[in-house]
């Protein structure tokens, strides 16, 4: 059943989509291939304090993939402090280039945070920062050397229209064009949610998770960020959110997992971890957690209690156990998140359900992949690329299975 369904929509698409073969076929290629696992490899050793002097003296593409995973400033931090290597002016010039806009670009972001925390706060409208911000200053020690490009703010859907008046009038900040959640001024970007998963997006996501915004405040603390009163998450949420989060987008930066270990090390200082186990089972994330804490664990040196990850192993079948090998190998596999979600699911009607959802989403969600241009050209477009990624991947994986 599922491979007609499969050839039925290829041939749809095929029919009906105009495109060039030969660059969709060059694509898929460009996107199998997956070479940065050694590139990632080498970032965990560096962060855990072990370097090759060489591997950084004027690697380019080494460098440019630490920034991509947003991870240069700390990288950048740790091999000055310890003495490990010394840059050459050229490399020197490449980084301070990247420091003054990151710098810069977190200032502004900061002081924003700040502006926006205090209007509020005069309102009476309870926010809470869920990324960013929040975790480059409770966990960082410089604050500034998480680097993020927008604030994510969680609000609820009944204060949205008061919020977004407060802001717009007094701090200008208006609705950017096809995304009405979020709202910019300049450099500046807000990225309102009123729930933490994405259930606006993916309607099927609601099963994955009891975990809700209410969680959120019911499990938040009076606390400061950018200097103004704010509500800080207790850790029996953010972990199994962050863990959540990083799945969702198949691990694919680097940071997102080294600041669970970040907060792994301080969960295991405040000994706090029965509560936040407790919380990982409430919410039934034991899957995004183990992966998450797996890995942060083996290649970032996060101080878990012993037994942890057995308690919170997930039942797996032959399948999945090489996924998690090559995740735990360094590699980011892709469509990884939706193949696990799917097997969070609760029964195989959801399941189905799921993939129908991922596959011809809603509306909104298919005018935001598609772009500008002609919505429904553009994301069958893409879709169909993915859909023969996806395709061909899985023929990889299945020869793998057989080849001795």
């Amino acid at each position: 059943m599922f491979s007609f369904l499969f050839s039925a929509i290829c041939r749809y698409l095929i029919l009906f989509t105009p495109f060039d073969s030969q660059a969709i076929v060059a694509a898929i290629m460009k996107s199998v291939k997956n070479p940065d696992y050694k590139m990632r490899a080498i970032l965990c050793e560096a962060l855990k304090g072990s370097v090759r002097e060489e591997q950084w003296q004027e690697d380019e593409n080494l460098w440019g993939f630490c920034w991509g995973e947003g991870m240069g400033p700390l990288i950048w931090h740790r091999l000055q402090q310890e003495g490990w290597f010394t840059p050459s002016d050229a490399m020197k010039t490449y980084f301070i280039d990247f420091f003054r806009y990151s710098t810069s670009s977190m200032m502004q972001m900061r002081l924003a945070l700040s502006q926006m925390l205090k209007q509020l706060n005069m309102a009476q409208i309870p926010v809470i920062c869920m990324r960013g911000q929040a975790v480059a200053e409770t966990l960082y020690e410089p604050a500034n050397l998480r680097f993020y490009s927008d604030i994510d703010l969680l609000c609820r859907q009944e204060n949205s229209l008061m919020l977004r008046q407060i802001l717009g009038n007094q701090l200008d900040l208006k609705p950017a064009p096809n995304h009405p959640d979020m709202l910019v001024k300049e450099a500046v970007t807000l990225d309102l949610h009123y729930e933490p998963l994405g259930i606006a997006r993916m309607d099927s996501w609601r099963h994955l998770t009891p975990l809700r915004a209410e969680d959120f405040f019911k499990y938040a603390e009076t606390g400061e960020l950018a200097g103004e009163q704010a509500l800080i998450v207790h850790a029996r949420v953010l972990l199994p959110y962050l863990c959540f989060h990083a799945m969702k987008h198949s691990f694919e930066r680097l940071n997102w997992i080294y600041d669970i270990a970040l907060l792994a090390n301080s969960i295991e200082g405040e000994l706090q971890w029965d509560e936040v186990l407790a919380g990982i089972r409430e919410y039934r994330l034991e899957r995004p957690c183990f992966y998450a804490l797996s890995y942060a664990q083996a290649h970032l040196g996060a101080s878990l209690p012993a037994g942890l990850l057995e308690e919170i192993r997930p039942e797996m079948d032959f399948i999945e156990r090489r996924l998690f090998r090559r995740h735990m190998n360094h590699e980011v596999i892709p469509f990884l998140a939706e193949r696990l979600f799917a097997r969070m699911q609760p029964d195989f009607r959801h399941r189905i359900e799921f993939w129908r959802e991922t596959i011809y989403p809603r509306r909104e969600v298919r005018e935001q992949i598609a772009g500008s241009g002609c919505v429904k050209c553009n994301f069958i477009r893409k879709r169909l690329k993915q859909l023969l990624k996806a395709a061909w991947l899985l023929m990889r994986e299945a020869g793998a299975l057989i080849r001795p």
